[in-house]
């Protein structure tokens, strides 16, 4: 498979002390000017602070410091769990594995150390990967996800997931189609609340758009199995529309809150609106 690849930016400094591509924290080898600093604390005469020195001889040696740039924690926290089986206008177990490839590669080009947490009702550790430098991973990480055929009634997995990130400071994109309650949602969040959160929705078009406008259709609730038989009509229709509508501003408020408006990925993944998500917000 071709494996795509898009930029991200974090709009925080990074506290770890692994050379990288993303503001740190760290004074080293960068390019950053920090100011001026005594020769003592930082002796490395390639940094002299020749001017300042000559503009008032008393004071002692000077040299210049510069911040470091740093590699940060890049994580996927997945969800697996049955409605995420859904087949429309695309698969979306699919667009999951595209996401996550995808995610892999630009780590692994930007330098930044990658893991996955594939969650149903509890973590599926068989799927997930720990955090490491990877080279070469995306392509089977992908063909794995994409021949997994979720059937879990919840994704509960991921609460225990948030709580195994860590303490420093990483980059949590959180993929589902978000078909919960508010308020495990908001649970979920505040879990994650020290991390920088890229929510990832994925939705079919197939769910509430290319739907027939008349027409007896059963509906079965992937999650927990039940059938229900409706009949079709334009009316209907707009009201699942504005309900999506609905719930997609809903989603956007409460994330906002919290950090960072969603990504909504619908029937197919763009790289480029990825990129441009995050040189935008």
């Amino acid at each position: 498979m071709s494996l795509k690849e898009f930029h991200y930016q974090i709009a925080w400094r990074a506290k770890g002390g692994h050379p990288g591509h993303h503001p740190g924290l760290q004074s080293g080898g960068g390019f950053e000017f920090q100011g001026l600093v005594p020769f003592t604390s930082q002796p490395d005469p390639r940094n002299l602070a020749i001017r300042a020195m000559i503009a008032d001889p008393n004071q002692p040696l000077l040299v210049k410091s510069f911040r470091q740039r740093a590699a940060i924690p890049v994580y996927v926290l997945a969800d697996l769990s049955a409605s995420m089986s859904f087949i429309g206008t695309t698969v979306k177990t699919a667009l999951l594995a595209e996401f996550v490839a995808a995610t892999a590669w630009s780590a692994w080009r930007t330098g930044d150390p990658f893991g996955f947490y594939a969650c149903e009702g509890e973590i599926r550790w068989d799927l997930s990967l720990p955090l490491r430098l990877y080279k070469g991973m995306a392509s089977d990480l992908h063909n794995r996800i994409i021949h997994f055929q979720p059937t879990a009634k919840n994704a509960n997995g991921l609460l225990e997931a948030a709580s195994l990130l860590g303490r420093q400071r990483a980059l949590v994109f959180l993929v589902s189609d978000f078909h919960w309650p508010m308020g495990q949602m908001e649970a979920l969040l505040n879990a994650l609340i020290r991390h920088d959160v890229i929510p990832v929705v994925i939705w079919d078009s197939g769910e509430y758009e290319n739907l027939p406008r008349f027409g007896l259709a059963e509906l079965r609730d992937p999650e927990t199995g039940q059938r229900r038989r409706l009949f079709l009509r334009p009316s209907m229709l707009d009201r699942i529309r504005e309900r999506f509508l609905a719930r997609r501003i809903e989603l956007t408020q409460l994330c906002a809150q919290r950090g960072r408006e969603p990504f909504f990925l619908v029937d197919q993944f763009d790289p480029d609106a990825m990129t441009q998500y995050f040189y935008q917000s």
